[in-house]
Order: C-alpha cells, then structure tokens, then sequence
C-alpha cells in the first residue's frame, strides 16, 4: 500500500482498539473541563515550582495524542524528567475546534495537527516556538528524541547522555519532496493571487510543522531499524552534546517514499473541522 494509505489504516486501527494500555476508552483528554482554568493552575504551578508548563493539546481518537501520553508515562527516564521539571496538563482539541483560544494565548495560533506541544514558563511565555507543531507522529517518535528534546527546553544536562545519534531534522524536512512542493504551490497561488498573504503564511505554517513531524517519523524509524538512540541534532547541541554519529542521510532515506499532497490535506483537515464544529454548535442552536 501507499504510504497514506498505512497511515490512514493504522489511524483507523487506532481509532477502534486504542494504542497501548492507552485505549480510547481512556479519557486522557476529557472535554468536560475548563481548559483555561486548568491551564492557569498549571501556569502557576510551574512558578511556584520553579518548573516549565508542558500543555499537549491533543484528542482521545488521535493514536499520536494518546501514544504520546502513554511515553510520557510509562517510560522511566521521561517520566522522571517530567516529575523533576515540568507541570503536565493535557487539553481537548476535539478536530482541532476546541480550545484553540487556550492556543492562542501563548502565540499559537491553531492546532494543524494533534497532539501540539506547549512548552511554557510559569509566566506563561511560549518556550518552543514553531516546534509546538513537529509532533502529529509522536507515536512513532524515538524515546530517545522526545528526552532530548524536553530536556532541552527544561535547561537539564539529559542526564549526561553522550551517545545519541542525531539527525538535522530541518535539512530532513526540507529535503522531502512533498515539501518542496508545497512551498512551491504556495509561492504559485500567491503571485496568481489565488491565495491572500495570511492564507499563504498559515499553509506554510501547516506544511513547515507536517514536513518536522515527518522528519520525526523517521527518526524513529531510524532508531527502530539500527537499534540506536537518536534525537535532533539541533537539541543535543543546545545541550551540549555531540552526536554519536550523523544519521541525517539515513533518515532522509527512510522518509523518501513517504508522499501525499500536503495542501490538499489541509483541504481535507479543515472541512473535518468545520464539519465538527458544526456537530458542537448544533446543540446549542436546536436549544434556542
């Protein structure tokens, strides 16, 4: 099958048997809260704690959001990071509809995939900028590149970890074709002026974090298939580290067959948006 097409049936498989020991069924990401009052007590938890907030904004249906929370539990060493340095809160998205103010608010101006990171400090100033988005295939991430990548915006030593691999995730992304040629499209459409500058701006936004989260994706391809650690390389040399050795070639390779058209998905992801915001409006409107 086409790589979209496994994507599509692990979604679906997920979907209707669940991740892990982190099923559906298990409302990690409840809809019934206060989302803001939630974040708030995070927010001042971290001050009062000296801690960074780590807010995943994600879904109970999506296999990334809850296979990202079951790493983030069930792994010592990341468990023990999160414990040491960060206030964890996780925040309903629904289709990316939901919430998406509770974004905003550190600067983020949607869910374009989910989960999306929110790494901020007690004051509530965003921390991981454009990378809040490189996460919609954290189920498949190497353990080894979602410890580095924290421990890097927690400002610890990683634990005095000196044997990762690493990979330049950027010149990944920008050398998967997919991306290249969204980037193109893009520039087409505005110049034709088929698109505004502010719809061009969030496509290249949507493409930019789908190109990362690709990249990620064959990180832990990479980390799977040669039995090794490997983390962004840009994250163990903001820790101080060296890679063990440069696997940005192989993990170039891994991604290459991976091909779908990236503006026709965001096409295709805002109509489900709309579509469920329109099932949560409903409701109310019958009720007037």
């Amino acid at each position: 099958m086409r790589w979209r097409e496994v994507f599509l049936s692990a979604a679906l498989l997920g979907a209707a048997t669940g991740s892990g020991v982190h099923a559906q069924s298990v409302d990690l990401y409840p809809q019934d809260i206060d989302a803001h009052t939630v974040i708030d007590a995070a927010l001042a938890q971290a001050r009062d704690e000296d801690k960074q907030a780590l807010i995943l904004f994600g879904a109970n249906w999506c296999h990334d959001s809850r296979g990202l929370a079951a790493k983030l539990e069930d792994d010592a060493q990341l468990s023990s990071l999160i414990a040491d340095h960060y206030v964890l809160v996780r925040v309903d998205v629904g289709q990316r509809h939901r919430n998406q103010d509770q974004l905003q608010r550190f600067g983020v101006s949607e869910s374009f995939g989910t989960p999306t990171l929110v790494i901020s400090d007690g004051a509530g100033a965003l921390q991981n900028g454009l990378t809040a988005h490189d996460w919609r295939t954290a189920d498949s991430a190497a353990l080894s590149d979602v410890a580095m990548y924290l421990s890097r915006y927690a400002g610890t030593d990683a634990d005095g970890e000196t044997s990762v691999s690493g990979a330049d995730l950027s010149a990944v992304a920008e050398a998967w074709p997919p991306y290249g040629r969204a980037l193109a499209e893009i520039e087409g459409r505005l110049a034709s002026g088929e698109m505004s500058e502010a719809e061009a701006a969030r496509a290249r936004i949507y493409a930019r974090g789908m190109a990362r989260s690709i990249a990620r994706l064959g990180l832990g391809r990479v980390a799977e298939a040669q039995a090794v650690e490997i983390a962004d390389r840009a994250d163990l040399q903001a820790l101080g580290l060296a890679p063990a050795a440069d696997l940005t070639a192989a993990v170039i390779e891994q991604v290459s067959e991976i091909d779908f058209d990236l503006l026709a998905r965001l096409v295709s992801q805002d109509a489900e948006t709309a579509e469920a915001r329109a099932q949560d409006e409903a409701p109310s409107q019958r009720a007037e």
